[in-house]
């Protein structure tokens, strides 16, 4: 049975999103006069506010009511297209970031370097204990000409590579830290990506100027690694955890044909709305 409170943001929610009634920006009606509407208390309209907040669609202004918030639903994002490349200035990921640059921490540093206890999922991949306290290189990159548009990018280095190159705890020098690692190992790097979506912390909120409710942190995990040569098997050498608000950014990425639907394919032989039989 649904409670009367999520009926009563459903309907909200429809007249929200139809962006006629209550277009992005405009107040919404205090909560006695909704209360009034919907013949219900004020506590059960300030639950479906609640859940409406919850979800981004809108916000609590102190002392000036409630409003409607911009929702991605409305947007046309950036979309972030997730491949490498490379300019006089090294690599980058993707064309619309080739002009984002580091920006300062409070401060005013561009690149933190410290010693952390790694997160769980990262610590996996680089197949260290959760315990581990490694090597991490902190930035924050956006567009000068955006205040919005920016990312956190936190580079989480694998032990080896710190044993390897000490150098990279500190400055990296021109092209940057996979300049350095390819100049070392002699081959091209390989990257990988893993994307997940979370909500913010109150530091990553700050930093990324984005509310701390309603609107989840696009995650990006990119594993930095060298292939498999000869008896040298493939290492993971970073993993770069890298957060952006969902509200502005998309993800794009091309879809390969895979080996089993190369081009002729074969005349499909069964139904795919029929359920199967059992055997």
């Amino acid at each position: 049975m649904v409670a009367r409170y999520e009926e009563i943001a459903r309907d909200l929610r429809e007249r929200i999103t139809a962006g006629v009634e209550f277009p992005p920006g405009s107040a919404l009606p205090l909560m006695r006069d909704v209360a009034e509407q919907y013949a219900c208390s004020d506590i059960t309209v300030r639950k479906a506010y609640g859940m409406l907040v919850r979800e981004g669609l809108i916000e609590s202004r102190r002392r000036a009511g409630t409003y409607v918030r911009e929702h991605p639903d409305r947007l046309r994002l950036t979309v972030r297209t997730r491949q490498i490349e490379r300019d006089e200035l090294g690599y980058y990921s993707g064309p619309e970031a080739q002009h984002w640059r580091p920006l300062p921490h409070p401060d005013g540093e561009t690149t933190k370097v410290i010693t952390l206890l790694v997160p769980a999922d990262v610590a996996d991949i680089l197949e260290v204990p959760s315990s581990t306290r490694l090597t991490v290189r902190r930035r924050i990159i956006g567009d000068p000409d955006v205040e919005t548009h920016r990312q956190l990018a936190d580079s989480w280095l694998s032990p080896w590579v710190t044993q390897e190159l000490p150098q990279l705890s500190g400055g990296t020098g021109l092209g940057g830290m996979y300049d350095r690692l390819e100049e070392w190992a002699g081959e091209p790097l390989e990257w990988r990506e893993e994307i997940s979506a979370r909500m913010p912390s109150p530091e990553e909120a700050d930093a990324l100027r984005m509310p701390l409710t309603g609107v989840p942190l696009l995650r990006a995990l990119r594993i930095t690694g060298l292939a498999a040569v000869g008896d040298q098997q493939a290492r993971v050498a970073e993993v770069q955890d890298i957060r952006m608000s969902a509200a502005l950014f998309a993800v794009g990425y091309p879809l390969p044909r895979g080996a089993s639907a190369q081009w002729p394919v074969q005349p499909a032989t069964g139904d795919y709305y029929q359920a199967p039989t059992e055997s």
